[in-house]
C-alpha cells in the first residue's frame, strides 16, 4: 500500500505545473508523509511541537527513524531506494546513555562477536546530561532538529557538509526489549571480520 501510494504520489506530483500547483490541503495525512512536498507542507502546518509529550515518551519508547528525503541542489530530491546498501538505526535511552543500534547490512562491514559469530550488528552509548530528546537527536545526527509532530510520528531535518537537506520520518515505537535481545553486542565489544583473508598463525 505504501509503495502504491509513493507511485500515486509521484505521479500526481509530475502532472502538476506551476501555474497548477498541487493541492496539498486534499492529501491525507499517509500521502503527504509518501513525498518531500507532503512532508514540507505538514511542516509549514502541522501543530506546535509537544516536547514534554515526546520527553515523556522516550522514557521507554524507541527513536526509529524508516524513511527519508533528500535534496541536493544539483540532483533534486532523491529517496533511500536512490542510496546504495541498507541500514537500520535505532536510539533508546538506558540509564545515562543514549543508545544507538546499528545494523549495516550485508554491503557493510562485518565483525565477529566474543562467541566467534559473526554479526553485522552492534550498539553504541553515548552519555549525556540534560533532555533526552536533545540526547538522541545527537547521537542520531548532530543538528538535528524537530520540525513537526504527528502524534508518535517526527520530521527530523538535518543539513549535511555538503550542504544538503535531510527529511527523516521518525516513529516513536515500543521496540525497546526486542533491540536488547537483537543487539547484544557493543562495538567494542567486536573485532573486525574479513572473509577469505589470509590466516595468521
Amino acid at each position: 500500500m505504501k509503495k502504491f501510494l509513493l507511485f500515486l504520489a509521484a505521479l500526481t506530483a509530475f502532472a502538476a505545473c506551476d501555474d497548477d500547483p498541487i493541492d496539498y490541503s486534499t492529501w491525507s495525512e499517509e500521502e503527504l508523509l509518501a513525498t518531500p512536498g507532503g512532508v514540507d507542507y505538514l511542516i509549514k502546518t502541522a501543530g506546535p511541537i509537544d516536547y514534554a509529550y515526546i520527553e515523556e515518551q522516550l522514557k521507554t519508547m524507541v527513536f526509529s527513524p524508516y524513511y527519508f528525503f533528500v535534496y541536493d541542489e544539483r540532483d533534486g530530491w532523491t529517496e533511500p531506494r536512490d542510496w546504495v546498501g541498507i541500514t537500520f538505526n535505532y536510539y533508546f535511552i538506558i540509564g545515562n546513555a543514549a543508545r544507538g543500534c546499528y545494523y549495516v547490512g550485508e554491503s557493510g562491514c562485518l565483525y565477529k562477536t566474543p562467541t566467534g559469530e559473526i554479526t553485522s550488528s552492534y550498539y553504541k552509548n553515548y552519555t549525556f546530561t540534560g533532555d533526552r530528546l536533545t540526547a538522541i537527536l545527537d547521537s542520531f545526527e548532530k543538528g538535528s532538529k524537530v520540525k513537526a509532530q504527528l502524534g508518535n510520528t517526527l520530521i527530523v531535518e538535518n543539513f549535511d557538509s555538503y550542504g544538503r537537506r535531510w527529511l527523516y520520518l521518525v516513529s516513536l515505537d515500543d521496540l525497546r526489549e526486542s533491540l536488547l535481545e537483537l543487539y547484544p553486542y557493543s562495538f567494542d565489544e567486536l573485532t573486525p571480520y574479513h572473509p577469505g583473508a589470509p590466516s595468521m598463525n
